[in-house]
């Protein structure tokens, strides 16, 4: 059964780092001034390798969070990095 999965994030620029990292390199776009990566996988078994790479891009890139939804499951990813200089 196909699953749709949307990632959220501050801005499209963001999106478009979470997207640069995932597999099939998806298409980042911006609703109501947020970025969203739309995904649509074959099952839900293939979310659980997303949920480290979204992860890592969160604190590599020190966004300070992306949402990861699917059905009526959501993983919140925050920067545990600081933003001060």
């Amino acid at each position: 059964m196909a699953v749709n999965v949307t990632i959220d994030a501050r801005s499209r620029d963001e999106a478009e780092l979470i997207a640069a990292a995932l597999p099939g390199r998806p298409q980042a776009t911006s609703w109501r001034g947020y970025g969203i990566v739309r995904l649509r996988l074959r099952n839900k078994r293939e979310i659980e390798p997303l949920l480290p790479i979204v992860e890592d891009c969160v604190e590599r890139h020190r966004l300070p969070w992306a949402r990861l939804r699917f059905g009526d499951e959501e993983r919140m990813f925050k920067s545990r990095r600081s933003h001060a200089s």
